[in-house]
């Protein structure tokens, strides 16, 4: 069942390209992850894949969210809103977790590694639509 008490379409293509992304997504925190490790260790190598696991956990909520079953405007519209406002409040409260209960976290891997997740997903849209 969806957030909304709908169920999503199993086989819905537009999740499948989501996952896509989403896959995308982890397989450059890793990439970015074990080179970081390679290079200078684990602090920095797990400051890095926290910042890509906020990235790309909330990609899954919001495409979780997105892909409810929505029969007219208006239902897609709220569930567009509502699933900004979902990754949004997600990715605030993962940051300030990580960087709370995370002690010595390297904030610029953490960082740019988020926003290469971002990258990603922003790059993807441009080559599935």
């Amino acid at each position: 069942m969806g957030v909304s008490g709908q169920k999503s379409r199993p086989s819905d293509p537009v999740l499948g390209q989501a996952y896509r992304i989403i896959g995308l997504q982890v397989l450059v925190t890793a990439l970015i992850s074990l080179a970081l490790l390679a290079i200078h260790g684990t602090l920095i190598a797990a400051s890095a894949f926290a910042g890509g696991a906020i990235g790309f956990t909330t990609s899954w909520v919001y495409a979780r969210r997105m892909t409810v079953r929505a029969d007219d405007p208006r239902a897609l519209l709220r569930n567009h809103f509502v699933a900004e406002l979902l990754k949004l409040g997600l990715t605030v409260i993962l940051l300030a977790a990580v960087l709370i209960l995370f002690p010595g976290v390297a904030t610029l891997p953490l960082l740019l590694t988020f926003m290469a997740t971002l990258a990603v997903y922003w790059v993807a849209l441009l080559f599935v639509f």
